[in-house]
C-alpha cells in the first residue's frame, strides 16, 4: 500500500515528562504534543475542558521553534496564555470562535504574519487543512457536541493507532472513540483507498479516517466540528 503524507516541515512538540508520565504511541518516551491530563486542580478546568487550549499552546510553541520542553516549561506556558479569550471555562471550554479571536492576539504577539478564524463549511476542511499543512503550520480540528437538532448519543470518532505493519487498528484503551474534543493535526496521509489525518491528543499520536469525520460531521453539524484556519 502506497502513502502520500503531507505534514509539518519540522519536528512538532515533544515533551519530556520523565517518570511521571509515558506515552504509548512513541518509542523515546516523549510526548507528541501536550496533554490536559497533566495539570491538577488548582490549573482551574484545564485539566477536563482544556483541549482546545491544549491545542492552541502546541501550534504557539511550535511556530516559536519550542518543540522540546520539559515537562514544568510545558505546562507554565500553557498556564501564561490561559486567559482572555483563551480562558478555559466551567462547562463550556473555549469555543471555537473565542479560540480563534485568542490566537490572533498571540500570533500578533509572536510577530507571525498570521490571522486566525474558526470555520463552518464542510467542504472546504481537507483542502483547508492541506493548505496548512503545506504552509507548516498545525491545524486545531474539533469534534463537537452532539446537540444540534436534540440528536444526543455515544458516537464518537474513532482514533486509530499504527499496528507496526503498515496498518491502522484501534489503540489499546476503551473504544478509540472520541467526541467533545479538540485535536491538532500534523499531517495528512492518502492511500490509494482511503485519507486520513494525523493528529495529536492527550500527548499521543493517533490517526482518523477522514470518511468517519464525514460521518461525524454529516451527522452533527460543522457550526462545532470544523477546524481553526490559520492564514
Amino acid at each position: 500500500m502506497t502513502e502520500k503524507r503531507t505534514g509539518l516541515a519540522g519536528e512538532y512538540v515533544r515533551v519530556d515528562c520523565g517518570e511521571v508520565w509515558k506515552p504509548d504511541s512513541t518509542d523515546d518516551g516523549l510526548s507528541y504534543g501536550g496533554n490536559q491530563g497533566w495539570f491538577g486542580s488548582g490549573d482551574g478546568y484545564i485539566s477536563p475542558l482544556g483541549c482546545g487550549l491544549i491545542s492552541c499552546a502546541d501550534i504557539l510553541l511550535y511556530k516559536s521553534g519550542r518543540t522540546r520542553p520539559g515537562l514544568e516549561e510545558y505546562k507554565e506556558y500553557v498556564r501564561s496564555i490561559s486567559g482572555g479569550r483563551l480562558k478555559v471555562r466551567r462547562r463550556l471550554g473555549v469555543n471555537g470562535i473565542s479560540m480563534a479571536l485568542g490566537m490572533r492576539s498571540r500570533l500578533k504577539k509572536l510577530g507571525a504574519p498570521h490571522k486566525a478564524r474558526w470555520c463552518f463549511s464542510k467542504r472546504k476542511i481537507l483542502p483547508r487543512i492541506r493548505d496548512m499543512l503545506e504552509r507548516d503550520i498545525p491545524v486545531t480540528l474539533s469534534a463537537g457536541p452532539q446537540l444540534l437538532f436534540g440528536k444526543r448519543n455515544r458516537t464518537g470518532i474513532t482514533l486509530l493507532t499504527r499496528d507496526g505493519q503498515g496498518g491502522f487498528i484501534l489503540p489499546g484503551w476503551r473504544s478509540g472513540k472520541v467526541r467533545d474534543h479538540y485535536m491538532t493535526v500534523t499531517g495528512l496521509i492518502e492511500t490509494e483507498e482511503r485519507v486520513l489525518l494525523e493528529v495529536s491528543s492527550w500527548g499521543e499520536k493517533y490517526f482518523i479516517d477522514w470518511d468517519d469525520y464525514l460521518k461525524y460531521i454529516n451527522t452533527f453539524g460543522t457550526f462545532f466540528s470544523n477546524i481553526m484556519y490559520i492564514k
